[in-house]
């Protein structure tokens, strides 16, 4: 019979082409709608916060708080004041390691971009979407300094869109190797240590300009997570970041394979982290002096170099000498007090258990203080005010005011030896009646400047050489007089 060939068939239905059904392209329809709703929600946005990035003042990346550094006789750093301990260098004092480190581990791309790499994000999102959970940033170095200097917190798609606005604008206004500088003096590397110079010498006792190789990958395996890689915190994962390090840097041709072995090979030292703070006794009183002369703001933040009559090396020997003297005396056989090891024991169980519920209690261990003064001027070469300023902060040298004692007695002789007294010649040793020197008001007893102890004689006319060295307080009050 006839056939139609414009009735739809069984066949005809069942092979219709699939472009040619309706509902395929729903799916393409809802996308187009919600790509440019989103769209349409952005570009406000995105203008909104490009005026918020062009009101911010880029000046504000170079006021960073810088430590006022103190400098001994000899011109050495012996301490700092801080709020935040970092010391701003110029680019030309960065070593190039350090910088080549940065790049590697942080932005490889950092020459390349212009403040912000769109495909490094879209790749990190991608990476972080198939783990489940943020496996990689995607922020430069440019950005992080934007981060940094301008407090842009938050994990936010909005704060991440500013970020990359500032960014740009830090890229119009300075070059890369400024950008570079502001960062390394700007960034945390733990332990309390701001910007490369303070974490070079607090982790490794030198300026940042002479780290080695292996001592740049440190610094650069830190930045990721400051606290937890620091080698103060955990040297075997500090150790593995900065070998990490030196990985990507052969693997982009900064360094070559014979310095990569090297490198790795070298044995990861870091300074004493009490040493790296810095404060004793003697920094703390230089400390109270600047704040008076110049404020506390200025003195925390507007880096001064601050000169004193301190001798370094003098100063350590004194805090060494106490703490043995006190030790020794503290190890005599009967000695039944507490000692300063049984305290820091104490200490250190009291921080792992973390138990922070109330005060510690002061110390009760035996102290001592020394103070060395340069004659001729009158400067403190050495001050130390107990046996340790993190355990109690009180300063015996200076604070704690007590009788001199027969501690007075050479200054009294060397006096009258200066007003023409002789060490060979006479005086007298005999009980005095304070009523005659007006010291103490016009009442006391007979013989109050007499003897020290109940097994003291008088000796009548003795030598002043003599009276000094068995300590004669009757000679010694008269000569005074």
């Amino acid at each position: 019979m006839p056939v139609d060939f414009f009735t739809p068939t069984e066949l005809s239905r069942h092979h219709r082409a699939w472009y040619s059904r309706p509902w395929v392209y729903l799916p393409l329809v809802v996308a187009l709608v919600v790509l440019l709703a989103g769209l349409l929600a952005f570009l406000p946005l995105a203008a909104y916060l490009r005026h918020q990035a062009a009101a911010l003042d880029l000046t504000h990346l170079e006021k960073m708080e810088s430590a006022s550094v103190i400098v001994d006789r000899n011109n050495k750093i012996f301490g700092q004041i801080y709020v935040e301990n970092r010391e701003t260098v110029p680019y030309d004092q960065l070593p190039a390691n350090l910088v080549n480190a940065i790049i590697a581990i942080e932005d490889n791309k950092f020459y390349q971009h212009h403040g912000y790499d769109l495909l490094g994000i879209v790749r990190a999102a991608l990476k972080n979407l198939v783990a489940g959970h943020v496996r990689q940033g995607a922020s430069t170095i440019t950005q992080q300094l934007a981060r940094n200097s301008f407090e842009l917190k938050g994990k936010t798609f909005r704060r991440k869109l500013l970020e990359m606005f500032v960014a740009r604008r830090i890229e119009d206004n300075f070059s890369k190797q400024k950008i570079m500088e502001l960062y390394l003096n700007r960034i945390y590397f733990g332990g309390g240590l701001y910007g490369a110079e303070a974490a070079a010498r607090g982790y490794f006792d030198k300026p940042a300009r002479e780290m080695t190789l292996a001592e740049s990958a440190t610094l650069a395996g830190l930045v990721k997570s400051p606290n937890k890689l620091s080698p103060w915190s955990d040297r075997e994962a500090s150790r593995e970041a900065r070998n990490l390090v030196l990985n990507r840097m052969l693997a982009l041709g900064f360094i070559n394979e014979g310095q990569y072995q090297q490198a790795q090979a070298a044995e990861l030292v870091a300074g004493n982290r009490q040493n790296a703070r810095g404060q004793n006794y003697a920094i703390d009183y230089i400390r109270q002096q600047v704040i008076a002369a110049v404020g506390w703001d200025r003195a925390m933040s507007d880096g001064f170099r601050i000169h004193t009559t301190i001798d370094a090396g003098m100063q350590a020997a004194a805090e060494k000498s106490l703490r043995a003297q006190l030790d020794a005396a503290e190890e005599t056989p009967g000695y039944n007090h507490q000692t300063y090891a049984q305290y820091t024991a104490l200490m250190r169980d009291r921080r792992d258990s973390k138990d922070n519920s109330k005060a510690p209690p002061p110390p009760e261990y035996l102290q001592g203080a020394v103070i060395a003064l340069e004659n001729k001027s009158g400067g403190i070469l050495a001050l130390v005010g107990g046996r340790d300023f993190e355990h109690n902060e009180y300063n015996r040298a200076l604070q704690a005011r007590r009788p001199p004692g027969t501690a007075m007695l050479p200054f009294v002789y060397a006096a009258a030896f200066s007003k023409g007294l002789f060490p060979g010649s006479l005086v007298e040793d005999s009980a005095l009646d304070n009523r005659t020197v007006m010291i103490g008001g016009t009442t006391g007893i007979l013989g109050e400047w007499g003897p020290e102890n109940a097994e003291n004689r008088y000796e009548g006319q003795i030598t002043a050489r003599e009276a000094l060295a068995k300590s004669k307080n009757g000679a010694a009050v008269r000569i005074g007089t």
